[in-house]
């Protein structure tokens, strides 16, 4: 792919962001540092896979500056979706003493506790109307596990009512606003009744009263996941948000991390389009919650898949949700493997994923002890495997420097470099500089 052919007009970026002759690069947040960004995809229990990469690298981080070392100390932005956005709201929200809620690890141990309330296992709570009533007289001449029953379900009502996983993230988050948060968070979610992705971030949140969501909100808001959980409504001042799972818009929002970025240059008089961004200047790190693309039991065969098909696919799936999901997650991930590779700074990209899930580990909602437990296995396996790019021709993800090129040796390549980035900007700061 021509460098060229990557320029887009990105988050409203005007349009004669087109390279023009000579157009001046993107300068990173003072004086030529590193514009540094982690982000993290939705993925419902699988959230544990990430939260599992980023310990690794928090502990990699204390190793080398002490043991109060936190993620948020090193991330310009943190961007996450859905199960990723509650992640990053963990990550940078402050408790009393202005630090970090939570350590990376403290986030597994949430995994283990709270998913099992969240998804409750063997009992959707749903809230029974008269309408659902009277349909379950019509419906119980079925077999009570038929896919008839099971689609009447799932066209009724979301699976869960929502009830357990607003009152965690409400006792969790209380009253913090995105403005307070340790350093600056992108979260997507999709505005259902004015149908266009609403991007909540910090920097917009200091600027804009009207943007000041709560956290909670936040994280109620980008993990309503369609099918799931219901859709999440609140109100700031005069405006209000109906709000679906992020997921619609950017399930992998490591490209929207980018592109607010370069949103923010633009405010300053410097916008920038993503080919003719100094990749020298970005340091990402992408981390996946898993595909099951390797063991996928979908196929078309002799099924017409019309809607009971596409909401209840093999083993519980729900196979529209699956599609669409790691169609985008795979997009983006394409798209910024040709942004950087073509390039010296390969090595400012990093991308953590798997495509080797089973169906039943790929299940979003499967909160049972066993899996919870085998997802933090996964995560930690992912460490040991090769660092990989998906392969266009298969669609797989492939070793790409053999497989002594691990994820835990490029993390901790990473860390170093983190750790590096933020002495330097100490060191100028202590001398007076900004």
């Amino acid at each position: 792919m021509v460098k060229e052919e990557l320029c887009l007009n990105l988050g409203g970026l005007p349009n004669d962001c087109q390279p023009k002759g000579s157009v001046a690069r993107l300068e990173a947040p003072t004086d030529g540092k590193l514009v540094t960004i982690l982000s993290i995809d939705g993925g419902g229990v699988r959230g544990i896979i990430p939260a599992t990469i980023v310990a690794f690298l928090e502990l990699q981080l204390q190793k080398l500056d002490g043991d109060k070392a936190r993620i948020a100390d090193y991330f310009d932005f943190i961007a996450g979706t859905s199960t990723g956005g509650l992640v990053t709201a963990m990550l940078t929200s402050p408790n009393d003493e202005n630090q970090p809620m939570f350590t990376a690890k403290q986030i597994i141990d949430f995994y283990h506790e709270h998913c099992p309330q969240i998804f409750p296992h063997g009992k959707a709570a749903k809230q029974e109307t008269t309408l659902v009533a009277y349909s379950k007289l019509i419906f119980s001449t079925f077999p009570p596990n038929s896919r008839m029953v099971k689609a009447y379900t799932n066209a009724m009502l979301p699976k869960y009512d929502g009830k357990n996983l607003k009152e965690i993230i409400r006792k969790l988050l209380k009253q913090t606003r995105l403005r307070q948060t340790l350093t600056n968070v992108i979260i997507p979610s999709y505005d259902i009744k004015l149908l266009q992705p609403i991007v909540f971030s910090t920097l917009k949140a200091r600027r804009n009263d009207l943007e000041d969501a709560q956290l909670a909100d936040i994280c109620l808001s980008t993990s309503a996941a369609q099918y799931y959980l219901p859709p999440h409504k609140f109100k700031i001042k005069s405006r209000t948000f109906n709000m679906v799972d992020g997921g619609v818009a950017a399930n992998n929002p490591t490209l929207l991390a980018i592109s607010e970025v370069a949103k923010e240059k633009y405010l300053e008089g410097k916008a920038e389009c993503l080919s003719n961004i100094d990749h020298s200047k970005l340091l990402v790190l992408s981390l996946g919650t898993g595909s099951s693309k390797r063991n996928n039991k979908l196929e078309v065969g002799n099924q017409s898949w019309g809607l009971i098909d596409w909401v209840v696919g093999p083993n519980n799936s729900n196979a529209i949700s699956d599609v669409l999901l790691t169609a985008i997650d795979d997009m983006v991930h394409i798209y910024l493997s040709a942004f950087f590779q073509g390039t010296s700074f390969k090595d400012n990209y990093l991308r953590i994923q798997t495509d080797s899930l089973k169906s039943s580990e790929a299940i979003m909602d499967n909160s049972n002890k066993e899996n919870l437990e085998n997802l933090e296995k996964i995560g930690n396996a992912l460490l040991k495997a090769p660092v990989s790019e998906v392969n266009l021709a298969t669609g797989l993800l492939e070793s790409v420097r053999g497989e002594d090129y691990t994820n835990e040796a490029a993390l901790i390549k990473f860390a170093e470099r983190l750790s590096a980035e933020r002495k330097r900007r100490q060191a100028r700061s202590s001398n007076g500089y900004q």
